[in-house]
């Protein structure tokens, strides 16, 4: 199959890696695959750009892709009809089998240009975000008119969007989320994070890896962490993550509630980012961000981690009830409750911990998610263009 991917960002976010990991799998599977993305608009350390040629896939900068669309400024009125007339052009030239897009940027630009073409090319839209698409009016037009099939990551958004958007649901696929599972093995080893962080060898650590924003509900679990405390005083809290709102949704309340000497600000990790991760004996996460794969988690899941989880979004699909975690409304005392049992129960932590790295290794290998992506293709192409009665 000849294959375009077009994502309408230049940053290193979320959604790039997995989107990156995907072309060059699919490109070793025999396809032949074109990533188009955009170029840093100013010189930057870390780019889309800097990681697409560390990876040495086939990429182009050649399309603006310079999202939002402002009716008020010509550039970008410009910057987006010459996109659409320069990808319409590629389409014809290329014969392109799949489009998949991925934001509603690069989703306008791509399906517009499609329906140009005059081709059979085939549009699919990968759904990356937390909640399933809202059906507001702009998004209708664009699944109904621009929009072929689709890929999610959850049950949940497959079955709404299919609603939400009248697809009919042989073209909605939810596909497992992937990780380059050779990074996270447990017996790998790791550098001594606890001492860095000035954590005793025998404090057991609670992680959590975010962007702590108040929508994170962070607080939330500190609350929690005021009553876990005082049965289990041998613990470490350790917050792996920044933003702009640290000081509204960690510190303050931290300080708040009297728990700050349980509490470890790890700060933004890069270089020794699983490193971090590995020396956690317990791993919480209560939103996915912007990544709605909730990729975080699943990393620490891959590191054999026993996780404690929201009853919200993918997060019930990814971490089994009572076998690789738990999973519980995100209230102080439910928290504190599933926290308290695998504080007492160190076997119980164990055997968790090893339900998470079975189940992540088996469901979050690349090579199946690429095949079941590429079967969904197969089965597009076969289905073709939508029409919507």
């Amino acid at each position: 199959m000849k294959i375009l991917h077009l994502f309408s960002d230049w940053k290193w976010t979320g959604p790039s890696e997995p989107i990156v990991n995907l072309c060059k799998e699919l490109e070793r599977r025999g396809h032949d695959v074109t990533f188009a993305y955009r170029k840093p608009p100013f010189p930057v350390d870390d780019s889309l750009e800097k990681r697409v040629h560390e990876k040495q896939i086939r990429a182009t900068d050649r399309f603006h892709l310079s999202r939002p669309l402002k009716f008020y400024s010509p550039s970008s009125i410009r910057d987006n009809l010459s996109d659409i007339l320069n990808l319409t052009t590629y389409l014809q030239k290329e014969e392109v089998d799949i489009l998949n897009v991925h934001q509603s940027h690069d989703h306008i630009l791509g399906g517009v240009a499609a329906r140009r073409s005059n081709t059979s090319v085939v549009v699919i839209r990968t759904d990356h975000k937390r909640n399933p698409i809202s059906p507001h009016p702009g998004n209708r037009l664009l699944f109904s008119k621009l929009t072929d099939g689709m890929i999610t990551f959850s049950e949940r958004a497959r079955k709404e969007n299919a609603e939400h958007f009248r697809l009919p649901l042989d073209r909605v696929a939810r596909i497992n989320p992937a990780l380059d599972l050779d990074r996270y093995l447990p017996e790998r080893k790791f550098k001594d994070m606890r001492s860095i962080f000035g954590i005793g060898k025998d404090d057991v650590v609670i992680g959590m890896v975010a962007r702590f924003q108040k929508y994170r509900r962070t607080e939330v679990f500190l609350e929690a962490v005021k009553s876990i405390v005082k049965e289990f005083p041998k613990i470490k809290v350790l917050l792996v993550g920044r933003s702009s709102q640290m000081n509204d949704s960690v510190v303050k309340p931290m300080k708040r509630l009297g728990i700050e000497p349980w509490v470890v600000l790890g700060g933004y990790q890069t270089e020794d980012y699983l490193d971090t991760l590995a020396c956690m004996d317990i791993f919480v996460f209560l939103m996915a961000g912007s990544d709605g794969t909730a990729r975080a988690l699943r990393e620490a899941m891959a590191m054999g981690k026993p996780t404690i989880v929201a009853d919200r979004g993918i997060l019930p699909e990814l971490v089994e009830d009572g076998v690789s975690g738990f999973v519980v409304k995100d209230s102080p005392e439910a928290l504190s409750g599933a926290a308290l049992q695998l504080l007492r129960y160190p076997g119980l932590r164990r055997k968790m911990g090893e339900a998470a790295y079975e189940k992540a290794h088996q469901e979050f290998r690349l090579d199946r998610q690429v095949e079941a992506i590429e079967k969904f293709y197969q089965e597009m192409l076969k289905l073709g263009r939508w029409k919507k009665r």
